[in-house]
């Protein structure tokens, strides 16, 4: 199976709306009921953050040349 250039646009374009999905829900997860985000420790809450960071540029990154594929092809 070959897969066009507009394709891998619309799979980097899909992969960046799921990798935004997953940090929100991520962060969605960790909030109590009055909407403040808890943490077991300041270490985790450091891992924690720091890998939201990554999941956002990838999330971004992957999204943005996605749509720029699609937009040149």
């Amino acid at each position: 199976m070959h897969l066009a250039v507009p394709d891998y646009g619309l799979l980097l374009t899909i992969i960046g709306i799921g990798l935004g999905l997953w940090k929100e829900k991520r962060k969605f997860d960790r909030t109590n009921a009055f909407g403040v985000e808890q943490f077991q420790s300041f270490s985790r809450k450091m891992v924690a953050t720091t890998f939201d960071q990554l999941l956002t540029w990838s999330c971004l990154a992957s999204f943005s040349i996605g749509l720029l594929i699609l937009a040149f092809s």
